[in-house]
């Protein structure tokens, strides 16, 4: 993940916080699932529970600034505007779930034939769906790790610098039980944030207990590993579960292709 965004602008912009990420997520199902307009976006963010109503808008304007939506040119009169998804944001997204695909298939390798499916339309919408409703449960299911939100996910760039964290931290621990060196300025320039910034974010993780600091170098605390885990953990649940439902839905298919009849 942390390659791609380095290499695409695009998809860096959709992975800076936990607002944007949704607001890609929201995108790809509210497309699939009846148009993409402003209520129904609150809505699905509400329901989700990790950007407020208020901040839908913005973001709907900022995947416009990213060219990722644009406005249907014919609506009823006093109708909300409905956003059509480019093609983008359909290659992007596309290749970002791909990406996501291919990980869960160092635990299940059936989900190379997803990955290869992804460009078939009724693939994407049935992982778009699956995924939604895994973050919906999971969602509805609440967590005791409030201070990875606060100081992380919602922070610009902050899930970003903490998986640099997890993926340069020496040794194959996991989560992370030494120190991980970490320069400040060669992130910040990464990750296009300024030095202030991410000193605020390790001020903050440290005052909630998370990490420590030291002479240039980050270890996590107890609690801050349990938080890596239960983070890390929680993904790759829904991650695994979209993608085998997925898989069921596509072999479904191709047997109805084949035989004319529904397996």
């Amino acid at each position: 993940m942390l390659e791609s965004a380095d290499a695409d602008p695009a998809i860096a912009g959709i992975l800076k916080d936990a607002g944007r990420k949704v607001a890609a997520l929201c995108t790809a199902m509210l497309h699939v699932s009846g148009g993409i307009t402003l209520p129904r976006l609150k809505e699905l963010m509400t329901q989700l529970g990790l950007a407020s109503p208020g901040r839908a808008r913005l973001l709907l304007i900022y995947m416009g600034y990213l060219r990722f939506i644009e406005v249907r040119p014919a609506r009823p009169s006093h109708s909300p505007a409905v956003y059509l998804p480019t093609d983008k944001f359909l290659n992007t997204y596309t290749a970002h779930l791909r990406q996501v695909v291919e990980a869960t298939a160092w635990i299940a390798p059936a989900a190379k034939q997803v990955a290869g499916a992804l460009d078939d339309p009724r693939t994407f919408h049935a992982l778009v769906r699956h995924l939604t409703q895994g973050f919906l449960d999971s969602s509805a299911q609440g967590h005791d790790v409030d201070n990875y939100f606060q100081v992380f996910s919602h922070r610009h760039a902050g899930a970003q610098i903490l998986n640099q964290l997890v993926s340069e931290a020496p040794g194959d621990s996991f989560p992370p039980t030494g120190s991980i060196p970490f320069a400040v300025a060669t992130a910040a320039r990464r990750f296009h944030v300024s030095r202030p910034h991410i000193r605020r974010l390790f001020q903050s993780a440290v005052e909630a207990q998370l990490i420590e600091l030291n002479d240039g170098a980050v270890t996590f605390t107890d609690a801050g590993q349990d938080m890596i885990e239960w983070v890390f953990a929680t993904k790759m649940i829904v991650y695994l579960g979209a993608v085998a439902r997925t898989f069921r839905d596509v072999s479904d298919q191709k047997n109805v292709d084949r035989d004319g009849i529904a397996a």
